[in-house]
């Protein structure tokens, strides 16, 4: 089953730039078709309420808010 991992930020954030480079170094380890989305647009980010950026949604679960989370954390998440 194809999973989607949204990544909510500000362009120029250095904290989100991470997020994204700890995504895609969770996704090296992990076969399967996942899709990853950055939003950026203020308007867009507002539409899923998560209460603060950088954020993580997969799957449309909220999965962490204001936070880097660890690789193994993402892996598990998208497996």
């Amino acid at each position: 089953m194809k999973k989607t991992v949204t990544l909510l930020g500000v362009q120029g954030c250095p904290t989100c730039a991470r997020l994204y480079a700890r995504v895609r170094e969770a996704l090296e380890s992990i076969s399967g078709e996942i899709q990853v989305e950055k939003i950026t647009a203020p308007e867009k980010i507002m539409e899923y309420n998560a209460g603060g950026l950088p954020a993580v949604i997969v799957d449309g679960n909220l999965k962490a808010v204001r936070r880097i989370p660890e690789v193994e954390e993402l892996i598990t998440w998208l497996t």
